[in-house]
């Protein structure tokens, strides 16, 4: 446990919020072997249900393509993990969300070379399905960790929904970060935007919808501006002094 037990040590700064109780942290002592990303609010921005079913749709949170080429020339590996039950709708076919993946790919390599995703993991289920690989479930999770031969204290996971975080608790991450970009910011309370340094989430007093009350079950989590923001604290260790990358 001490990759999270070092990314999650307490600090002093408290970030006031009348139903909030959160904290400012530093960044783990070592960079994560691997970083799992939703897709949807997270890398592209959220278009709302039924999800992208069109390539035309797709448009990188600011910073996004760069934020994965500084992870991947880190030496981390990269991978993506998301519900897409527009294919199990039958509203698009898994050859077509192949064209809007690729579309993805080529998205954010025209925004920095270096980002592109190890491996990408799918699940094309309906809710009704009852998937294990479907979030909140954690299979996905634990095929990742499998195939990368990581244990879970050597993993970030970074989404935007309880059920990400839902998913990443129960597959054993042992650092969670929640963006403000697609929906974290709504179960934030909605008035409550992160600070430009992340923070850990150590309580949530109120529950005005279920998906807020499961946030209480998945803390502690950090939670940042977007994914470009997490990355860079990720990233702020004695290796990179918090300098960019070159360009």
């Amino acid at each position: 446990t001490a990759f999270a037990s070092n990314a999650l040590r307490s600090a002093t700064t408290i970030i006031p919020h009348r139903h909030i109780h959160s904290e400012i942290i530093p960044p783990p002592l070592t960079v994560p072997r691997l970083i799992l990303l939703d897709r949807d609010g997270v890398i592209n921005e959220d278009v709302g249900a039924p999800g992208v079913v069109d390539p035309n749709q797709l448009r990188l949170t600011s910073g996004a393509g760069r934020a994965i080429g500084r992870l991947r020339r880190r030496g981390c590996q990269v991978a993506l993990i998301t519900n897409q039950s527009c294919v199990g709708k039958k509203l698009i076919t898994e050859a077509y969300l192949m064209e809007i993946h690729n579309h993805l790919k080529q998205l954010l390599i025209e925004e920095d070379i270096d980002a592109m995703f190890d491996r990408m993991y799918i699940c094309p289920s309906r809710k009704e399905d009852n998937d294990p690989r479907m979030k909140p479930g954690s299979g996905m999770v634990l095929e990742a960790l499998a195939d990368f031969e990581i244990n879970g204290e050597e993993c970030v996971f970074i989404g935007d929904t309880a059920t990400d975080m839902m998913a990443a608790k129960a597959g054993g991450v042992g650092l969670r970060m929640l963006t403000e970009t697609g929906y974290g910011r709504g179960l934030m309370g909605g008035n409550y935007g992160a600070p430009i340094s992340p923070v850990r989430i150590n309580r949530i007093d109120y529950a005005s919808n279920n998906d807020q009350a499961v946030l209480n079950g998945v803390v502690p989590f950090v939670y940042a501006t977007n994914l470009a923001g997490a990355v860079e604290w990720l990233l702020r260790d004695g290796n990179d002094n918090g300098i960019p990358d070159p360009i």
